[in-house]
Protein backbone atom coordinates (compact mmCIF):
# COMPACT_ATOMS: atom_id res chain seq x y z
CA UNK A 1 0.00 0.00 0.00
CA UNK A 2 1.44 3.59 -0.90
CA UNK A 3 0.52 6.07 1.59
CA UNK A 4 0.23 9.34 -0.21
CA UNK A 5 1.11 12.84 1.31
CA UNK A 6 0.00 15.10 -1.47
CA UNK A 7 -2.71 14.76 -4.27
CA UNK A 8 -3.63 16.28 -7.40
CA UNK A 9 -7.52 15.58 -8.57
CA UNK A 10 -8.70 16.10 -11.60
CA UNK A 11 -11.62 15.64 -14.01
CA UNK A 12 -10.62 13.66 -17.41
CA UNK A 13 -13.17 14.38 -19.88
CA UNK A 14 -12.49 11.25 -22.26
CA UNK A 15 -13.02 8.47 -19.29
CA UNK A 16 -15.82 10.50 -16.93
CA UNK A 17 -13.54 9.73 -14.35
CA UNK A 18 -12.19 11.82 -11.43
CA UNK A 19 -8.27 11.09 -11.62
CA UNK A 20 -6.22 11.34 -8.21
CA UNK A 21 -2.19 11.29 -8.60
CA UNK A 22 -0.58 10.95 -5.49
CA UNK A 23 3.23 11.14 -4.40
CA UNK A 24 4.12 9.21 -0.95
CA UNK A 25 6.95 10.82 1.20
CA UNK A 26 9.59 8.76 -0.41
CA UNK A 27 8.36 10.30 -4.21
CA UNK A 28 6.45 6.89 -5.42
CA UNK A 29 3.73 8.06 -7.45
CA UNK A 30 0.18 6.30 -8.47
CA UNK A 31 -2.92 7.28 -9.96
CA UNK A 32 -6.44 6.18 -9.64
CA UNK A 33 -9.67 6.53 -11.20
CA UNK A 34 -13.20 7.59 -9.10
CA UNK A 35 -16.02 6.99 -11.10
CA UNK A 36 -19.02 9.21 -9.94
CA UNK A 37 -21.13 6.55 -8.58
CA UNK A 38 -18.02 5.28 -5.98
CA UNK A 39 -16.94 9.32 -5.59
CA UNK A 40 -20.99 9.93 -4.93
CA UNK A 41 -21.40 7.44 -2.03
CA UNK A 42 -17.17 8.75 -0.94
CA UNK A 43 -18.63 12.37 -0.98
CA UNK A 44 -22.03 11.64 1.38
CA UNK A 45 -20.18 10.15 4.07
CA UNK A 46 -17.53 13.05 3.82
CA UNK A 47 -19.80 15.30 3.72
CA UNK A 48 -21.94 14.00 6.89
CA UNK A 49 -17.98 13.69 8.46
CA UNK A 50 -17.06 17.60 7.96
CA UNK A 51 -20.89 18.71 8.67
CA UNK A 52 -20.52 20.64 12.13
CA UNK A 53 -23.32 20.31 14.42
CA UNK A 54 -27.09 19.70 14.10
CA UNK A 55 -28.50 23.23 15.76
CA UNK A 56 -30.23 25.92 14.18
CA UNK A 57 -26.79 27.55 13.01
CA UNK A 58 -25.31 24.11 11.23
CA UNK A 59 -25.51 25.54 7.47
CA UNK A 60 -23.85 28.91 8.41
CA UNK A 61 -21.15 27.48 10.28
CA UNK A 62 -20.49 25.17 7.40
CA UNK A 63 -20.64 28.10 5.00
CA UNK A 64 -18.38 30.09 6.64
CA UNK A 65 -15.93 27.06 7.25
CA UNK A 66 -15.93 26.08 3.60
CA UNK A 67 -15.51 29.93 2.70
CA UNK A 68 -12.48 29.66 5.13
CA UNK A 69 -11.12 26.21 3.70
CA UNK A 70 -11.07 27.69 0.38
CA UNK A 71 -9.44 31.16 1.53
CA UNK A 72 -6.91 29.18 3.17
CA UNK A 73 -5.83 27.02 0.15
CA UNK A 74 -2.07 27.06 -1.10
CA UNK A 75 -1.98 26.00 -4.57
CA UNK A 76 1.03 23.79 -5.22
CA UNK A 77 2.78 22.21 -7.54
CA UNK A 78 0.65 18.77 -9.32
CA UNK A 79 1.58 15.64 -8.25
CA UNK A 80 2.48 14.39 -12.31
CA UNK A 81 0.41 11.22 -13.27
CA UNK A 82 3.34 8.86 -14.12
CA UNK A 83 1.97 5.58 -12.93
CA UNK A 84 -0.87 3.92 -15.29
CA UNK A 85 -4.01 4.23 -13.18
CA UNK A 86 -6.03 1.75 -11.32
CA UNK A 87 -9.50 1.91 -10.60
CA UNK A 88 -11.04 2.43 -7.42
CA UNK A 89 -13.66 0.31 -6.67
CA UNK A 90 -13.49 0.63 -2.76
CA UNK A 91 -12.89 3.32 0.12
CA UNK A 92 -12.12 2.57 3.65
CA UNK A 93 -12.85 4.74 5.92
CA UNK A 94 -11.83 5.46 9.23
CA UNK A 95 -11.77 8.76 11.23
CA UNK A 96 -11.51 10.49 14.34
CA UNK A 97 -12.73 13.65 15.56
CA UNK A 98 -10.20 15.82 13.53
CA UNK A 99 -8.43 13.38 11.00
CA UNK A 100 -9.86 11.43 7.77
CA UNK A 101 -8.04 8.26 6.60
CA UNK A 102 -9.65 7.05 3.08
CA UNK A 103 -8.10 3.40 1.70
CA UNK A 104 -8.96 3.53 -1.93
CA UNK A 105 -8.62 -0.47 -3.18
CA UNK A 106 -8.67 -1.58 -6.64
CA UNK A 107 -7.82 -5.14 -8.16
CA UNK A 108 -4.82 -7.09 -7.96
CA UNK A 109 -4.17 -5.50 -4.59
CA UNK A 110 -3.49 -2.06 -5.60
CA UNK A 111 -4.49 0.14 -2.75
CA UNK A 112 -3.46 4.08 -1.50
CA UNK A 113 -4.01 5.78 1.88
CA UNK A 114 -4.78 9.11 1.82
CA UNK A 115 -5.11 10.76 5.88
CA UNK A 116 -6.47 14.09 5.81
CA UNK A 117 -7.60 16.75 8.40
CA UNK A 118 -10.53 18.33 8.60
CA UNK A 119 -9.75 21.65 6.66
CA UNK A 120 -7.81 19.91 4.30
CA UNK A 121 -10.54 17.36 3.37
CA UNK A 122 -12.80 20.67 3.68
CA UNK A 123 -10.67 21.88 0.89
CA UNK A 124 -10.57 18.57 -0.77
CA UNK A 125 -14.13 18.58 -0.94
CA UNK A 126 -13.93 22.47 -2.61
CA UNK A 127 -11.98 20.76 -5.56
CA UNK A 128 -14.15 17.89 -6.06
CA UNK A 129 -17.07 20.64 -5.87
CA UNK A 130 -15.43 22.62 -8.51
CA UNK A 131 -14.45 19.46 -11.04
CA UNK A 132 -18.11 17.92 -10.51
CA UNK A 133 -19.57 20.89 -11.46
CA UNK A 134 -17.05 21.39 -14.59
CA UNK A 135 -17.63 17.63 -15.28
CA UNK A 136 -21.57 18.35 -15.61
CA UNK A 137 -22.30 16.11 -13.13
CA UNK A 138 -26.05 16.22 -11.20
CA UNK A 139 -25.35 17.82 -8.30
CA UNK A 140 -28.06 16.99 -6.03
CA UNK A 141 -26.28 15.57 -3.18
CA UNK A 142 -24.00 18.37 -2.89
CA UNK A 143 -25.49 20.91 0.12
CA UNK A 144 -26.26 24.51 -0.49
CA UNK A 145 -22.87 25.49 2.08
CA UNK A 146 -20.54 23.92 -0.56
CA UNK A 147 -21.83 26.98 -2.68
CA UNK A 148 -19.15 29.70 -3.21
CA UNK A 149 -20.11 32.66 -1.64
CA UNK A 150 -19.23 35.96 -3.72
CA UNK A 151 -17.53 38.85 -2.23
CA UNK A 152 -19.03 41.08 -0.96
CA UNK A 153 -18.00 44.33 -3.30
CA UNK A 154 -17.73 47.90 -1.63
CA UNK A 155 -19.39 50.12 -3.09
CA UNK A 156 -17.64 53.19 -4.25
CA UNK A 157 -18.43 56.30 -2.06
CA UNK A 158 -21.07 58.68 -3.88
CA UNK A 159 -19.81 62.37 -4.19
CA UNK A 160 -22.79 64.90 -4.15
CA UNK A 161 -21.80 68.08 -5.64
CA UNK A 162 -24.02 71.56 -6.06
Amino acid sequence: MTVLHRITSEYIEAEDRIRISGASPTGETVSLWLTQRLLGRLLKALLNWTAAGDDAHTELKNTFAQQAARADFKHQSPVAAQAAPFLASIVDLNHSAEVMTMCFRGGDSQSAQLTLQRQDVRQWLNILHDLWRNAGWPCELWPDWMEPKPSPSVAAPQITMH
